[in-house]
């Protein structure tokens, strides 16, 4: 197997056809060992991490435009002669010039050539500009991005997000304690427990092919994503309204929470993705969760009432950069205020199904205070009868998570 080749036709995929790595690899390259596995994911993953500062290398150089195919090549390219050392610079070049030679009837095949001989001759282009632009081709984010977390967050924090999205995070371990308990997991030596939730465990080796995995002893779900759940804090016999819950993971976890005794509605707009639920309620043994599919926007079209409701709302998704990087240069400033708006949506929706002295929960897995903050401030104008119990933003590098928002909500009595 051609480990670079295999690689840009799936960069190529993302890139111009608009796919996603992580759903692309997921039924790639069955048969290539895995060593060849690890190297194509470095590749495509490091490519789409650092897309802005690799393009940077070698944009100036051509003295046309490229065609965006054969950009994709070079930026691959300079990934492997910048971080994959192992591999010899003629080698990488070679490999590079070889797949040129099948794009355009090999047209631009010398261009490749020249550009990187010329890169690996006079080395790396210094980063120029003001702190805001050098931070974003460095960390390759969009300028717009790295000005809207330094007006939120300040710019000590942006730095620190930054650079946390270009971070390798560890696949999380959450305890399913119906069938497992802390004690058990470490007494195996390849677990560890976690650094803020408290079910969560880092595991040495691929968690996917444990045992312990495969037995559903335990899930894979961020320790930030875990803390939803702590939130809510759901006692033995609530009743559960998740709105947006698909592929299940927090209704599971409150399920658990509540020793399998009571009762979650969950909820989605897409048939595939309750499909999704259903398996996981199957795989994890639990009878207290019922999934539906439907627009959670029509909730009170069930005319009922719940004692909480949980709104892992959709997002901009800002707090997920370093696991899903093509989302980098394919989010624009306008997709933010128009997911403000479907948020403000499903919140009131959600106010109107709430028992009084009920719970909301809204979470995202974002850092955009307009979809976080600056939202549960607007909610709580237009229904006084809520009150913010407590909010908490765990910023990236905090404890090696997401970027996650939550926030928790009573309804008073009228």
């Amino acid at each position: 197997m051609n480990e670079r080749k295999e690689a840009y036709k799936l960069l190529k995929e993302v890139m111009l056809e608009g796919g996603y790595a992580s759903l692309l690899m997921r039924n790639r390259w069955k048969g290539a060992t895995k060593q060849e596995v690890a190297l194509m994911t470095q590749l495509v993953y490091g490519t789409l991490q650092n897309y802005r500062y690799l393009r940077y290398q070698w944009e100036q150089m051509p003295k046309k435009k490229l065609p965006e195919s054969i950009g994709i090549l070079l930026d691959m390219s300079v990934y492997q002669l910048w971080k994959l050392d192992k591999i010899p610079a003629y080698a990488c070049i070679h490999d590079a010039v070889e797949i040129a030679k099948e794009i355009k009837h090999g047209k631009y095949a010398p261009v490749v050539n020249a550009i990187l001989r010329n890169l690996t001759r006079n080395g790396y282009r210094k980063i120029e500009g003001n702190e805001t632009v050098q931070l974003a081709i460095r960390t390759s984010h969009p300028d717009w991005l790295v000005e809207l977390w330094k007006h939120h967050y300040g710019w000590e924090n942006t730095v620190r997000i930054c650079e946390a999205d270009l971070q390798v995070k560890p696949m999380v371990a959450r305890m399913n304690p119906n069938r497992t308990t802390k004690e058990e997991l470490l007494a195996n030596p390849l677990f560890t427990s976690g650094k803020l939730a408290p079910w969560a465990f880092y595991y040495d080796g691929n968690l996917l092919q444990s045992k312990e995995y495969q037995s559903g002893k335990v899930a894979i779900q961020d320790e930030a994503s875990q803390m939803v759940a702590h939130f809510a804090d759901p006692k033995k016999g609530t009743s559960i309204l998740d709105m947006c819950a698909a592929p299940g993971t927090k209704a599971i976890q409150m399920a658990q929470m509540m020793q399998d005794e009571g009762h979650i509605l969950c909820l989605d707009i897409h048939e595939h993705r309750v499909q999704l639920i259903q398996q996981a309620i199957q795989k994890q043994g639990i009878h207290s969760i019922e999934a539906c599919c439907m627009d959670a926007r029509k909730i009170r079209e069930f005319n009922r009432e719940f004692d909480q409701v949980i709104l892992d709302a959709p997002c901009s998704g800002l707090g997920v950069l370093a696991q899903k990087p093509d989302l980098k240069y394919r989010i624009l400033p306008r997709d933010l205020d128009e997911i403000v708006m479907l948020q403000q949506e499903l919140l009131d929706a959600a106010a109107n199904v709430i028992k009084k002295n009920g719970i909301l929960v809204y979470s995202t897995c974002t850092l955009n205070k307009k979809e976080n903050e600056k939202q549960i401030e607007a909610f709580l104008k237009r229904h006084e009868n809520f009150t913010l119990i407590k909010e908490r933003c765990y910023l990236p590098f905090e404890y090696q998570t997401d970027g996650f928002y939550m926030a928790k909500l009573i309804k008073n009595q009228e």
